[in-house]
């Protein structure tokens, strides 16, 4: 009996040791808990927020905040906002903001009046930022989308994958415009094949046509395939974006936004190839559930899902 009692205690104690072990390997060392900030942070609140967090949103000029997934209005072809930032972190961290209409990227102005296709910033530790943001709105516009980029100017290069986890993860906003035009008959794109193997991660690269092998670096022009996977019973639409250094490229031929809808359960896999490039340059997909059709009752369709960075190295570099 006694030996037997000894057996039970060893057996617990791997069990927790492989629990505490896996635990490790799935959260990153500077692990965050993103949220939308969801009031104006004053000098005076910083000792009460949680420490190892992001918080993000948005507000109008005169500090009203504009709940994600609710409608704009924009005053003479312009949205004229606040991106507000609070950063946590005891660390020094380079963000990146870029915006989108209709899921294309757009230039806007910085309240300095510089106009940016893609703006890089750094945050000190434990800090907050408002950056006010001038973004022409075109007549058509259905929706506008900000995209904030954690550490955009970091090449991952090695199989880490608490740092490709970190780095997958974009912070998005996304807002339907004040116009009453409809969307309809979206051209979609067929996949190469469809697949149900439980799977179903929203935005994958891999270099594999039958599982998910994560690509960290690849060769300009290299040939690879992506999957877009529907965890959920019901279709699921995504419209789906390449960023090459930050700035939109165009996902396969002559698309810049693709655009599929998944089957319950499923997933899409499509062929694509690396594009071009000069120097490394940090290449992801994005997937927007719900194109033009954001609100703020379906948290989902605010949502924006990444994929694992891969670097791409211009020809004669090795990997």
């Amino acid at each position: 009996m006694k030996k037997y009692f000894i057996a039970i205690i060893i057996m617990m104690f791997f069990v927790f040791t492989f629990y505490v072990i896996f635990h490790k390997f799935i959260r990153d060392d500077n692990s965050t808990t993103i949220s939308q900030v969801e009031k104006r942070p004053d000098s005076g609140e910083r000792e009460e927020q949680q420490v190892n967090t992001i918080e993000y949103g948005l507000y109008s000029l005169d500090g009203k905040y504009i709940d994600n997934g609710s409608a704009i209005y924009p005053e003479d072809d312009e949205a004229n906002v606040n991106v507000s930032i609070n950063h946590n972190l005891n660390e020094r961290r380079e963000y990146g903001l870029i915006v989108l209409e209709d899921f294309k990227q757009v230039s806007f102005k910085l309240r300095n009046k510089k106009e940016f296709i893609k703006y890089l910033f750094t945050m000190d530790p434990n800090s907050s930022k408002d950056i006010g943001v001038r973004i022409p709105i075109k007549p058509n516009t259905q929706e506008l989308i900000i995209l904030l980029i954690k550490k955009p100017s970091y090449k991952l290069k090695e199989m880490d994958l608490n740092k490709a986890s970190v780095l997958e993860e974009v912070l998005s906003l996304r807002y339907p415009i004040n116009h009453k035009d409809e969307l309809d008959n979206l051209k979609e794109v067929e996949p190469d094949v469809v697949v149900k193997d439980g799977l179903n991660e929203e935005m994958f690269i891999t270099n594999d046509i039958h599982k998910l092998q994560s690509v960290m670096v690849g060769k300009e022009g290299e040939k690879l395939w992506f999957s877009s996977g529907n965890d959920t019973s019901e279709p699921l639409k995504y419209a789906i974006i390449a960023l090459n250094d930050w700035k939109q490229t165009t996902v396969i031929d002559d698309q810049e936004v693709l655009y599929t809808t998944v089957p319950g359960s499923k997933r899409k896999l499509f062929s694509f190839t690396l594009p071009n490039v000069k120097h490394d340059s940090n290449f992801q997909l994005i997937a927007f559930p719900y194109p033009y059709q954001v609100s703020q009752d379906n948290y989902v369709s605010q949502q924006a899902f990444g994929s694992f960075r891969t670097v791409i190295v211009p020809t004669g570099h090795t990997k």
